[in-house]
């Protein structure tokens, strides 16, 4: 049996009937369909070259070229050439997307609603429960918790908007959806196995994604270091080799882009999208992308803000208009369980140090220019950490005597989150 406060690490082998698994990821599924299908209409998902700049991107990538012939939102012009500037991960995904629309008979320039969902959309509960399920020694658990994380957390109305409506989807919600699976990949490695490629490719993935998740490289590094139990030190590790590595590759790689776009590794051309924009955001983004001036908006809109409850149309209604975020711990309860428990997951050292880890990200999210949440309901902006905390407490949420606060907070964070209009 797992000790309370000196948890196993993931990956070892379970004491359940094969058959259990599959059971449980079958119903974790299934109730995802009957909770959110109505919302998320995956028979709907699309994207389009002309709305999604990293996918045109790809399509460029394929004639020879890095500059962009439609976009024109979120993208930074340079001696008369428009670049996109975000998205390296979905750049990749695309690639492959459209080489299998091309396969398949579809025409070469577009990417293929299923191939979309496929590589986009299916990789994430299937990452979840293999994570949670790790972390909680349990496919029964580990259901439960994927389901509070997708739909019981900001990533629901994300995942929404994933669909893409008339316009395709948005390359800034394709990147939430990436960044979790990757996080998820990260932390499970890391609490787990620590073979650390895993960790190292999740990371990419998060990181090519929502910049700002760069900086869980620093955990990555101290936990890839630490020798093994009953191995000594001797050196440095072949773990911490590949850590230094994969951290130098995933760094590389944009900074090359970045060069043949703007002359300048460190140049990303994020800042120039703002150029001739008047609206708030786009000031601001003008004035300075970061600065310490922005913490108290993120401050409120991630811990304090609320939306109004009203009752329409003879049922609850959530009004939005004009909240800036929402408080996590009131949309996500489950989530003060980081607080309760921190006694606990501090004596280990791995969860320790990746909670320590999601300081610093936080710390860059709060001195942004723009929480992108207005009149939202959530903080979007939480993704970059949640997987994170939700891997370290699941332990500590899923035994006996806390079973019933978390089923609690599942149901209570999903009615919330379908209430969102």
């Amino acid at each position: 049996m797992r000790q309370p406060d000196t948890p196993q690490a993931g990956g070892n082998a379970l004491d359940e009937p094969r058959w259990h698994l599959y059971a449980c990821l079958a119903l974790l599924l299934v109730a995802l369909y009957l909770v959110a299908g109505q919302r998320l209409r995956l028979s709907a998902w699309h994207v389009e070259a002309q709305t999604n700049s990293a996918l045109e991107e790809a399509i460029q990538w394929k004639r020879g070229s890095l500059s962009l012939e439609s976009n024109t939102y979120e993208v930074a012009e340079e001696n008369g050439r428009r670049y996109n500037v975000v998205g390296l991960a979905f750049v990749l995904v695309s690639l492959l997307g459209t080489t299998l629309t091309s396969l398949g008979g579809g025409s070469a320039d577009a990417f293929h609603g299923p191939y979309y969902l496929l590589l986009v959309g299916i990789p994430l509960p299937l990452a979840a429960f293999g994570s949670f399920r790790s972390e909680a020694c349990s496919s029964r658990w580990g259901a439960v918790l994927a389901g509070q994380l997708i739909v019981g957390t900001s990533l629901l109305p994300v995942l929404e908007e994933c669909q893409g409506r008339s316009q395709g989807g948005s390359v800034y919600f394709i990147n939430h959806v990436l960044a979790v699976t990757g996080l998820l990949i990260f932390g499970a490695d890391l609490l787990g196995r620590r073979r650390v490629w895993p960790a190292v490719l999740g990371l990419a993935l998060a990181a090519w994604s929502r910049q700002m998740t760069l900086l869980y490289v620093l955990p990555l590094c101290l936990l890839a270091r630490g020798s093994r139990k009953g191995q000594p030190r001797q050196g440095l590790s072949r773990s911490f080799k590949i850590a230094l590595v994969g951290a130098a590759f995933i760094a590389a790689v944009p900074m090359t882009l970045n060069t043949l776009k703007f002359g300048n590794p460190i140049d990303t051309g994020y800042s120039r999208i703002y150029q001739g924009r008047t609206d708030p955001i786009g000031s601001r983004g003008r004035e300075s992308l970061f600065g310490l001036r922005y913490v108290p908006t993120h401050a409120w809109a991630m811990n304090c803000a609320l939306p109004g409850l009203d009752v329409r149309g003879g049922s609850l209604y959530l009004d939005c208009a004009g909240v800036n975020g929402a408080s996590i711990w009131l949309t996500s309860p489950i989530l003060l369980a980081a607080v309760v428990t921190a006694p606990r997951w501090w004596r280990d050292g791995r969860r320790r140090a990746l909670m320590l880890g999601t300081l610093p990200v936080i710390a860059g999210l709060w001195c942004y220019h723009t929480t992108a949440a207005d009149g939202a309901g959530h903080y979007r902006y939480a993704l970059d950490f949640i997987p994170i905390w939700l891997l370290v407490i699941a332990p500590y949420v899923t035994g006996r005597r806390a079973a019933s606060l978390a089923l609690g907070s599942l149901a209570f964070s999903a009615l919330y989150f379908s209430l969102i209009p």
